[in-house]
């Protein structure tokens, strides 16, 4: 049963709603989302973990779900927003919510998008502040074209113009819509974001993200978490070598990819997680 609520507030005036739920003395579970997914998507997989023992949040990423924040030209935000901004405030107020201390042992369960934004906040100091032991992530990976067939290669680089072009630099924010139809399925985004993560896909590159206080690439080579990086053996939207893209940002952690059989997909295992959370039941236990 889901044990309560946090609503957190963010630096442009949005509130982003955190479901959370009580569980054992287990490390605490924070779920994130892909890119253009609701956490309300991911509620299946929060509760079979609820169902061993874990205290589960399922974070929001900032213009999605039941985020009320909206990018248009003068509100937008990117990576290093996202990684320094929404997942520590987030994180904070699911441990206050809970009860537990700051530094109370934290896995990250991470999805597409939020693997990527889940490697970022690991090079962070909040990562060690925060109890973060280590980080399971699912279909996560680069968006690098080189690393997809032609075809998704194609979807790529469609995705890249409209986001990246159209919404990052003409219009300077993603508007979803267009003449009705959401061309590329993700929704509303900000034309930061968009922006970066193009030239990911381009270049493979996250050097110099918008406002950041930090070098993200020279201090993800630092990270030396645990960290497992799954993908449905299906999944066309995260071939293996995304993942192993995603993985040589961190060189000194222990990295390992692996495929995951029974017709996952990309999505299909946060509405049926008995296979991911059978993995993640063992990565724990891994931890020790």
């Amino acid at each position: 049963m889901n044990t309560g609520e946090v609503h957190v507030g963010m630096p442009d005036g949005s509130v982003t709603p955190v479901d959370l739920w009580q569980g054992g003395d287990r490390p605490l579970v924070m779920i994130w989302p892909g890119f253009g997914m609701g956490a309300g998507y991911y509620r299946p997989m929060a509760l079979s973990l609820v169902e061993h023992g874990f205290p589960v949040a399922i974070g929001e990423l900032r213009g999605q779900g039941r985020s009320s924040a909206r990018a248009d030209r003068r509100n937008h935000w990117g990576y290093h927003d996202l990684a320094s901004v929404d997942f520590p405030r987030q994180i904070r107020a699911v441990k206050a919510g809970l009860g537990v201390a700051a530094d109370y042992p934290m896995v990250f369960l991470s999805h597409s998008m939020g693997g990527q934004i889940s490697c970022l906040f690991a090079a962070r100091e909040d990562a060690p502040a925060l109890g973060l032991r280590g980080i399971f992530g699912v279909g996560a990976g680069t968006p690098h074209r080189p690393a997809f067939d032609a075809r998704m290669g194609r979807r790529l680089g469609l995705g890249a113009l409209l986001l990246g072009v159209v919404g990052g630099g003409v219009l300077g924010y993603w508007p979803g819509k267009v003449f009705g139809r959401d061309l590329v399925g993700y929704g509303r985004q900000s034309g930061t974001h968009m922006r970066e993560w193009r030239r990911f896909h381009l270049h493979n590159s996250l050097d110099d993200l918008s406002g950041s206080d930090i070098d993200y690439v020279e201090r993800m080579r630092l990270v030396d978490l645990p960290v497992l990086l799954t993908r449905g053996e299906d999944d066309r939207d995260c071939p293996e070598a995304s993942s192993r893209s995603l993985a040589s940002f961190l060189p000194r952690a222990d990295v390992t990819c692996e495929n995951l059989p029974g017709g996952l997909g990309h999505n299909r295992w946060a509405r049926q997680p008995e296979v991911v959370t059978s993995r993640f039941l063992d990565f724990v236990e891994e931890l020790g």
